[in-house]
């Protein structure tokens, strides 16, 4: 379910039904660029850039596309132990602009599991926060999305960063 919290922050609360969640290496996701600028030299290069980073990339993506196949391969089983073996059903909070922030925590059998994402839903409102999950490890709680940073800006921060580690 999608909640906003009070201070204004959209959250994810849900019951994960995968056996876990392919992510791509956070760098592909900083350094791929967002939106192309359209019919401009801008978009030539940002073109140019993207192409680039693709061939770069090609083997992460290929390991995130087998990564995904065997998720849902293995995701089956992983339904099967939840539901006969009583294996605990996870339940995963997040906001919007920092997936990699999971507060994690987990219940026994499917109502349980529906029962706590209803719970949690009600605290991210309240408090801005779950509070009967666990909290991710400090340093993904301030990692920002790259997102809200105009390409242009994160290109020409980047050329700086390399440039004055090439000088050290």
């Amino acid at each position: 379910m999608n909640m906003q919290a009070a201070d204004g922050r959209q959250w994810r609360v849900f019951r994960r039904r995968l056996a876990w969640r392919p992510r791509l290496p956070r760098w592909v996701v900083e350094w791929w660029p967002e939106g192309w600028p359209d019919d401009s030299i801008v978009g030539l290069v940002v073109g140019v850039y993207a192409t680039a980073l693709l061939l770069l990339m090609s083997p992460f993506l290929i390991w995130y596309l087998l990564s995904w196949l065997v998720c849902l391969a293995v995701t089956p089983f992983a339904w099967l132990a939840r539901s006969t073996l009583g294996r605990p059903s996870p339940v995963i909070a997040y906001w919007e602009e920092n997936p990699w922030a999971e507060w994690w925590g987990s219940a026994d059998g499917r109502p349980a599991a529906d029962e706590l994402v209803q719970r949690v839903g009600g605290e991210v409102a309240q408090f801005g926060a779950p509070r009967s999950l666990t909290a991710p490890r400090p340093e993904l709680l301030e990692l920002t999305t790259v997102r809200q940073t105009p390409i242009m800006e994160r290109i020409a921060a980047r050329w700086r960063n390399q440039r004055s580690d090439s000088h050290r």
